[in-house]
């Protein structure tokens, strides 16, 4: 059996200057996924990229066709690698993805991309229950700002709490010690 790199979301909605909802830490995260990237492709092992497209001409984020829902141009996507399209927060809801891992043989995936809290937390609990084993990447994922009770929740917080509760269907760790695992 093997991992496969899951790589969630990582459109330009979330970066500056083209984002709607740009995430404080999106570059940060995006250097770690940049490094998850090459050892999966250096170790031969699958890269699925997941990208979110809204439906309707009025979605007023990740609309068909917007620079907001590109892939950002520094994921550049391989031959071999697969591109699935979403258009709800978890990437196991009526897509492929799970017929595609089980054809690959893969019994684990590696979380990482964009939004921790939402996008990140509903897949990985999609692949729990479906049995996969799984590593959320906690540095190669970002959260936004969130409001509580009219109260801003700030995004570090949110982050954090995601990752706290992750534990329940997966090893959370820094992308430095996965690809430490992968290299087994």
């Amino acid at each position: 059996m093997k991992t496969a790199l899951l790589v969630i979301d990582v459109q330009n909605e979330y970066f500056a200057p083209h984002g709607k909802w740009v995430l404080p830490d999106s570059e940060k995260a995006l250097v770690q996924v940049q490094q998850l990237l090459a050892a999966f492709r250096e170790a031969q092992l699958p890269v699925v990229h997941i990208v979110h497209e809204s439906l309707g001409t009025d979605a007023p984020v990740f609309r068909r066709g917007s620079v907001g829902a590109e892939m950002h141009p520094a994921i550049t996507v391989q031959p071999e690698e697969r591109v699935i399209t979403k258009h709800v927060p978890g990437a196991f809801t009526q897509t492929p993805l799970e017929a595609l891992l089980r054809s690959l043989d893969v019994d684990t995936v590696v979380i990482s991309g964009f939004m921790t809290h939402i996008c990140c937390d509903t897949t990985t609990r999609q692949a729990s229950e479906r049995g996969f084993s799984i590593f959320f990447a906690e540095d190669a994922t970002a959260a936004r700002d969130m409001v509580l009770r009219g109260e801003v929740v700030p995004h570090n917080v949110v982050h954090e709490g995601t990752l706290a509760t992750m534990t329940h269907f997966a090893t959370v760790l820094p992308t430095a010690q996965i690809i430490q695992q992968l290299q087994k």
